[in-house]
């Protein structure tokens, strides 16, 4: 299944084409609870912390068929599959930075929902080959209520912001005995916005890439490396209090994952183990906002988002009947992100902010790690009709 569609970062690669787990041969269906974190951290002080997160907790439903590829031939992927599946969820929005000398207070929360989407169709060209095609989005919309320098239950401002990625992919793959290799086309739609009562911030682009996959299967044993880019430039589209006046550019970014996985099967059992390196390079900032962020859109700063992450992921499915199995998948990331701020007038220096990317508990200085952004995801799968 992959953690992609119940994530709660947006714009970290998806599964798309690939696969983890073999899927049930025949006709089934498959339900899924997921709790997950995205949080943003920055030190302003020795004794201030600037921080924000974004949870979800989201639904996810899916129904599927799959035919399996000849006995040996491959590493576990179906000859022929089609597959959909459907992830909502409700989220908070909560963000902190405490009051010291020489920083002002600012807090913001808020909600909002995600609103995810994925459908797979692989078929046969033979024995050995087949053809793939893929789609995803993943969306994230939200409102918070932002207060600057205030009391208590003070407003001071409204935001909005989105996020959003589409992808799309077209790919073949070709079987040896115990071996498979696959490699596709991809574009991806990128878009974020942020606006507020004093500034606005959108841009939305088209990314052109590759996805490629090498799975190995020997016995029990399951062995991957997955890998996909897409870069291309942003349209981007800033204003900001006090005269609005449109601030157009075009601006590169990209998006990019390597993964290594390995897994194991036993009679009912199946677990799979895997370490990804995620970067994104992002024109916006949209997703858990923090307040010196916010002060600086305001005041006519235009940022620019590098972020670079690890991901270390485990899922296990066990067979509790032949006809129902239930999985469960745990993910913790950690990783920085450096956001460039620079102003649009060219009179104030540019500023970077060092933004540490893990949960939103520890992460002091005795502490520097901290908790990981962690993404739960717990469910079942059912055959339909008689199990194979």
């Amino acid at each position: 299944m992959g953690s992609d569609l119940v994530s709660a970062c947006v714009f970290c690669a998806g599964l798309l084409l690939g696969i983890d787990l073999t899927p049930r041969p025949g006709l089934s269906s498959e339900v899924g609870f997921s709790y997950a974190t995205l949080a943003r951290r920055y030190d302003v002080t020795a004794s201030r912390v600037d921080g924000s997160d974004v949870t979800p907790k989201f639904l996810l439903i899916g129904l599927g068929q799959s035919w399996p590829a000849p006995s040996g031939l491959g590493a576990g992927t179906p000859a022929s599959e089609w597959r959909v599946r459907i992830a909502f969820a409700p989220s908070h929005d909560e963000q902190e930075r405490k009051e010291d000398v020489d920083v002002e207070r600012v807090t913001s929360k808020g909600t909002g929902r995600y609103e995810n989407f994925a459908g797979l169709a692989r078929f046969a060209l033979g024995a050995s080959n087949s053809v793939e095609i893929a789609g995803e989005r993943r969306s994230h919309k939200a409102t918070d209520l932002i207060n600057i320098g205030g009391e208590n239950q003070q407003f001071s401002e409204e935001r909005s912001v989105t996020a959003e990625r589409v992808d799309l992919g077209v790919g073949l793959r070709h079987r040896w005995p115990g071996f498979e290799a696959a490699a596709g086309v991809l574009w991806s739609k990128g878009a974020g916005f942020n606006a507020t009562a004093d500034s606005f911030h959108h841009a939305t682009a088209k990314l052109w890439g590759w996805q490629g996959e090498v799975r190995w299967q020997h016995e029990r044993w399951t062995a991957l490396a997955r890998g996909q880019r897409v870069s291309g430039n942003f349209d981007v589209h800033r204003e900001s209090f006090p005269g609005f006046e449109n601030r157009d550019t075009e601006e590169p970014g990209s998006l990019q994952q390597f993964r290594l996985g390995v897994g194991y099967a036993w009679p009912r059992l199946d677990v799979m183990v895997s370490a990804a390196y995620d970067r994104q390079h992002l024109p916006f900032v949209s997703l858990a906002v923090l307040g010196t962020e916010t002060l600086a859109f305001d005041g006519g700063f235009n940022p620019d988002s590098l972020t670079k992450e690890y991901f270390y992921e485990a899922t296990a499915r066990y067979a509790l009947t032949p006809a129902i199995r239930v999985f469960f998948t745990l993910r913790f990331g950690w990783g920085s992100e450096t956001v460039t701020l620079t102003d649009s007038a060219g009179v104030l220096p540019t500023r970077i902010l060092d933004v540490k990317r893990r949960g939103i508990f520890g992460g002091s200085l005795s502490d520097p790690l901290g908790s990981p952004e962690p993404t739960l995801l717990i469910g079942a799968d059912f055959a339909i009709g008689t199990p194979h």
